[in-house]
């Protein structure tokens, strides 16, 4: 029974323990299914916005192109400044170069006579290439500006140029700078914890154009050959990354959109342990409860081993007493049959005491009067009253040795005790009842099996009182 009870709990716990860690995988799923919602809403919005303002950007170029196109003598980029306020909400610089890429015009006068530097341009199909003063692409040079950790976090931002060619001069462009500050506010307004991350890269080439967070200390700017961004251009579309994120290496749940109808890619991203921080802290109670349950259930299975352990002990305990009032009832019947047989032994044995013409006593084991005859108690020489049941043996050699029956003694104990020892060791004893004159009687002693002694008086017994007158005749002759 205590083995059925220790499988129960067993299984019990068991039970408590798997649906403790199936539900904490759950949970886990499921913070990681909304972690993953909420960033893919939220990459989905920045592209969103990168792409409508690259619109406006390129909208607004269009217009300029053209005006510059039909009179560029009379083509101010000042007073377009003026004219279109929206252009450098999205743009930080507007210019235009000549075929040198030197900067001629700009909205930012002190960039007059300076070169574009190595930045990545969109050309009219729509595809960023890096260019550089010479003309030539080089993707491996770029310009970092960095921001101040504030608010929006760290961001560091690498010039993305859009441009379009003009009609005359040959080889003269007109461009604007795109600005990558709606990176900063998403990252503001998404909560996207210490391990944060928005980042803004390059398709085509794994260029990392702009990131905000703190992957944004010390980044890694080129993301091709990783598998994060082999992850990313297999799926052209948008999807989800989980697991090391090659900007920095932080460990995180990423979204990544492509801008529709351009080679760049919007990253949102969450540290994956301050994702799943809620799903741990609940694993950590599912744990306490179910550790709280387990030791429960231990503490019920042992009070119901104890009680079964009582209540076994108390049927055996029943048990006994029934057996034991069985055995004291037999050993009662018992009792009463060697009672009756005690007292017809005792009865015969009084009879046969009776009977005899030699004076006859009983000493029991401990050496105690058990019995004996009027012969033997006027044979004795004490009082009729002086025997008594129960009587010790060396107090009736005391009481003969004072009354004077062994004669003159200089040690009364000495002498009762050697006289004890005779008559135990199976000796005979001389005593003279009726003084020094009178003929000696001789107490002879006979070892029971138990123990005790039979003690019978030889000799010339004193009459006894009560017997008839033939008797007496009978003794004297």
């Amino acid at each position: 029974m205590c083995g059925a009870v220790a499988v129960v709990c067993i299984a019990l716990i068991v039970l408590i323990w798997i649906n403790t860690v199936r539900a904490s995988r759950d949970e886990a799923e499921d913070t990681r299914v909304r972690t993953e919602a909420v960033v893919q809403a939220d990459a989905n919005i920045l592209a969103d916005q990168v792409d409508h303002e690259l619109t406006e950007v390129e909208q607004s170029l269009t217009l300029l192109q053209s005006s510059w196109n039909t009179n560029p003598q009379a083509f101010n980029l000042v007073h377009w400044r003026a004219v279109l306020p929206v252009l450098t909400n999205v743009a930080q610089d507007i210019f235009i170069a000549n075929d040198k890429h030197i900067i001629v015009q700009d909205i930012i006068p002190q960039a007059v006579g300076q070169g574009i530097g190595s930045a990545y341009a969109n050309f009219a199909n729509g595809s960023l290439e890096p260019i550089v003063p010479e003309g030539q692409k080089d993707a491996g040079k770029t310009e970092m500006l960095e921001g101040e950790l504030g608010a929006s976090g760290v961001q560091r931002e690498y010039v993305l140029y859009l441009v379009r060619p003009l009609i005359s001069p040959r080889g003269w462009l007109i461009g604007a700078s795109y600005n990558t500050a709606a990176l900063a506010k998403l990252f503001e307004s998404a909560s996207l914890g210490m391990q944060g991350v928005v980042a803004l890269v390059d398709s085509a080439h794994g260029g990392v154009q702009a990131v905000v967070g703190t992957a944004a200390l010390q980044p890694r700017l080129n993301l091709s050959n990783t598998p994060m961004f082999d992850a990313m251009t297999s799926r052209p579309d948008g999807g989800v990354w989980i697991g090391r994120t090659a900007i920095d290496g932080v460990q995180r749940i990423l979204a990544f959109r492509r801008v529709p109808g351009r080679n760049l890619m919007v990253i949102a991203g969450v540290g994956l342990d301050d994702a799943m921080a809620p799903a741990e802290n609940w694993a950590d109670g599912a744990d306490s409860v179910a550790l709280a349950a387990s030791v429960l259930v231990i503490l019920i299975g042992i009070a119901v081993v104890w009680e079964l352990f009582n209540l076994r002990a108390n049927r055996r305990r029943r048990r006994a007493v029934a057996q034991a009032d069985v055995q004291i009832d037999a050993l009662r019947a018992d009792l009463e049959t060697a009672r009756g047989r005690a007292g017809l032994s005792a009865a015969q044995v009084q009879a046969l005491l009776e009977a005899t013409s030699d004076g006859v006593a009983v000493v029991d084991a401990e050496l105690h009067l058990a019995g004996w005859n009027p012969r033997f108690a006027a044979g004795c020489g004490l009082p009729a009253d002086a025997l008594q049941e129960a009587m010790p043996l060396d107090d009736l050699v005391r009481q003969q040795a004072n009354a004077g029956m062994f004669g003159v003694l200089e040690d009364v104990e000495a002498e009762v005790a050697n006289r004890v020892t005779q008559l135990r060791s199976g000796q005979a004893i001389e005593m003279q009842p009726g003084g020094p004159d009178a003929p000696p009687l001789e107490m002879d002693a006979q070892v029971l099996p138990d123990g005790g002694l039979m003690l019978i008086l030889h000799g010339v017994v004193p009459r006894l009182t009560h017997e008839p007158e033939a008797t007496a005749a009978t003794e004297e002759v």
